[in-house]
């Protein structure tokens, strides 16, 4: 019997949240729960091996709000001053058994154990994958100055999410890369497609959104609502 990858998640939790005003996105709470507890409580779920949580200077707090499950082995790690490092950080804070990397933000709250295990299961094949959204908005690409240069047509473009799963050997060579240049990445497909890999592209919900702004916590909050009342109205129908 072939065995499987040893799985590590790094849930990247060290933001500054600046467009949130300063605030800690991983400790505002959705329909009771914290985000971090969110995105936590899906990993545990899922069919991950280990969940490495990157803090930034919330990290007490996010001790105490994510206790140790005897589901699999949680983890905590600083962050370091970009997105980059604190990936490698969490990456290195990893079990050393880990052959597969599977990153996810902690402000994409509505992760699922399928959305997971999909670009899981494509990055096992392919080496590298990552979850993502048809675009359905028109684009304009435009200048310093907003002078538009051409509209991309919306067929040709996604969006990307997370999680973004990845072998590990690919993750640091390509690490190594950026940092000998100097670069960095809001993104680690990017990071591997500029050395030279390929990625594998897993459709996924449109809800699985990234809680950014104020707005967004406030639509994701409107979301949850609209959810719990479908679901009571299923059970009525039962």
């Amino acid at each position: 019997m072939k065995k499987e990858p040893f799985v590590s998640a790094i849930i990247v939790a060290a933001g500054s949240g600046t467009r949130m005003g300063g605030v800690s996105k991983p400790e505002l709470t959705l329909n009771g729960k914290a985000l971090l507890q969110h995105v936590t409580e899906a990993f545990l779920q899922s069919s991950v091996d280990e969940i490495v949580i990157v803090c930034g200077t919330n990290r007490p707090r996010l001790e105490a709000l994510v206790p140790s499950s005897p589901a699999k082995p949680i983890r905590f790690c600083d962050g370091g001053n970009t997105r980059t490092k604190s990936v490698f950080n969490g990456v290195d804070a990893a079990d050393k058994r880990a052959t597969i990397l599977c990153v996810h933000d902690c402000a994409r709250p509505f992760v699922t154990k399928e959305i997971i295990e999909a670009v899981i299961e494509e990055a096992k094949k392919t080496g590298a994958a990552t979850a993502c959204t048809p675009v359905t908005d028109t684009i304009k690409y435009v200048d310093e100055e907003h002078s538009m240069l051409y509209t991309p047509g919306r067929k040709y473009l996604l969006a990307l999410q997370t999680p973004q799963v990845f072998r590990k050997d690919a993750y640091l060579a390509a690490y190594a890369l950026a940092s000998k240049a100097g670069s960095a990445f809001t993104d680690e497909t990017a990071m591997l497609e500029q050395a030279g890999f390929r990625v594998a592209y897993v459709p996924c919900p449109a809800s699985n959104r990234k809680i950014t702004t104020k707005e967004d916590l406030t639509l994701a909050r409107a979301l949850v609502l609209i959810r719990q009342k479908e679901e009571k109205a299923k059970e009525k129908t039962v």
